[in-house]
This record gives structure tokens, sequence and C-alpha cells, in this order.
């Protein structure tokens, strides 16, 4: 069954832009690797700037970050690499931010004053990318950078608040994309478990590819784009020009696929 209904808002976050910041080598700025136990949960936290997260085949978690725009101080924006019982944090810091970043996610104070933090920083940021190894979940997320992951299974998770979200792993049971005022893509080649899948936007378009046997129990919501779906759906609620509740198969899956001025498609994954 071909979905297809009419439906606004926008919205969208800005950082900032300070002095030129050396030309960048083919060297990273910052590099960590470690080997660590397999099913641990990796988590990835930046302010401003990419994340990247990408299959490694050294076996060992691979970090590094790439320095890029203006500042009077370089040394002002790091990677911090954060060792728990679960797994691993790592956290774009920048220091002349009032912030903290550990096990319970990324924290940014403002006192309500224009400060160093605002002067100094400007448009510096750093792109963070991490190589993980098989049989390790993630979550990445940036405030004002785009955010892509390719090859995490299990429980993955990624975030951006104003930049573009793109999502492709092999074989997944849990999953979040979401972000402000970017768009989604996800693709999804094969489903474990019976995990919520959630893929949301505010101002973009959401693009979810999913495995042709996926059973889920869908919600569809736009407000001033449309809807569209190439599976066919047995409709369990109302419909009107916003929304959209059916079952895809046999249903049991939570499955929400939605955003305000954008466009929603649900595909099967080629």
């Amino acid at each position: 069954m071909h979905t297809r209904l009419a439906a606004l808002a926008a919205f969208a976050l800005v950082l900032a832009p300070a002095l030129p910041l050396a030309a960048q080598g083919s060297q990273p700025d910052f590099r960590w690797e470690k080997a660590i136990p397999a099913g641990q949960l990796v988590r990835v936290h930046n302010l401003n700037g990419d994340v990247t997260v990408a299959p490694s085949a050294s076996g060992k978690v691979e970090v590094t970050g790439v320095r890029r725009g203006r500042a009077r101080n370089p040394e002002d924006v790091t990677v911090q690499v954060m060792e728990y019982a679960d797994g691993l944090v790592i956290c774009a810091m920048f220091r002349n931010a009032d912030m903290e970043c550990d096990e319970r996610g990324m924290r940014v104070h403002s006192s309500g004053r224009r400060d160093r933090w605002n002067d100094d920083r400007d448009d510096l940021q750093i792109d963070i990318t991490v190589r993980l190894p098989k049989g390790h979940e993630v979550s990445a997320g940036s405030v004002s950078g785009d955010v892509a992951v390719a090859g995490a299974e299990g429980d993955v998770r990624a975030s951006s608040v104003s930049g573009s979200v793109r999502l492709e792993t092999p074989k997944a049971s849990r999953v979040r994309a979401s972000s402000v005022s970017g768009n989604v893509d996800v693709r999804i080649r094969e489903l474990t478990g019976t995990g919520t899948l959630s893929f949301t936007s505010v101002s973009g378009n959401v693009a979810v590819e999913l495995p042709k046997n996926v059973d889920a129990d869908v919600t569809m919501r736009t407000v001033s784009g449309s809807l569209e779906s190439d599976f066919p759906l047995v409709l369990n609620g109302r419909v009107n020009r916003r929304s959209l509740e059916a079952r895809i198969g046999k249903g049991g899956r939570e499955l929400e696929v939605r955003t305000v001025s954008g466009d929603v498609r649900l595909r099967e994954v080629k």
C-alpha cells in the first residue's frame, strides 16, 4: 500500500564563529586506541563538530580528532576519552566552556552572560572519528555538526541538534536516530529482537529503509510534508492529513517515523 498525506514549522540552531587556526595537515590533532571487552557501550559527545563512527579492522577502538575553524588558541579544544565499567565515553572538551562530560552525558552550563567561551570559541570545532570493532554498541551525538554511524550493531543511537544524521547498520535490535534541524537517513539491513525503532526530526526529512520482512506497529507523522510507505499497511488507527497508525507484517515492534516540516519516507532496503 502506498500512503501519501499532506501536512509546518521549522527551526534551526546555529553555533557561533574568532582567528585563523593553522592549516590542517594529514595527521589528526588527537589520537587514542585501545582494545576493550566485547559488548561494551561506546558513547560519543561533541559540542561543535562532526561525529563519524565506522568499522575498525584492528580489533581496537580507535579515536581521532581534527581541529577546524578559527581561534586564538587551537589547544582550547581537545578530545577526552574516559573508561567506565560498561564502556567508553568520548567527549570534545572546550577549555573555556563551563562543561561536564561523563557516563551521564554532556552538560554545558551557562551564566547567561557573554564570557570567554563566547569570545574565544567562535567557529572553533573538532571533528571526531571513532572506529569500532564488531560487538560494541554505540551512542553518538553532536550539538552543532553532522553525525554518521556505519557498521555498528545491536543498540544504536545517533543524534544531532543542528546537523544531519546518517545511520547504516547490518544488524540491529534497537535503533534511535534524531535531529532538530537536519535530515535523518537510516538503512537497517537486518533486525533482531523486538526493540523500539524511532526516527525523528523537527525541520528535516526522515527517510528509513528496513528489511522487507519487518514486523512492526508503525506511527508515521508530519505536519507540512508528506507520508510515503513502500510496505503493505494494515490500518489500525485513525488516518488524517497529519498522521497514520498501521501494522506492517505481524506487528509487535514499535516503529516511529516522525517530522514536523519535512517528508517521511519508509522504504524496503535494497
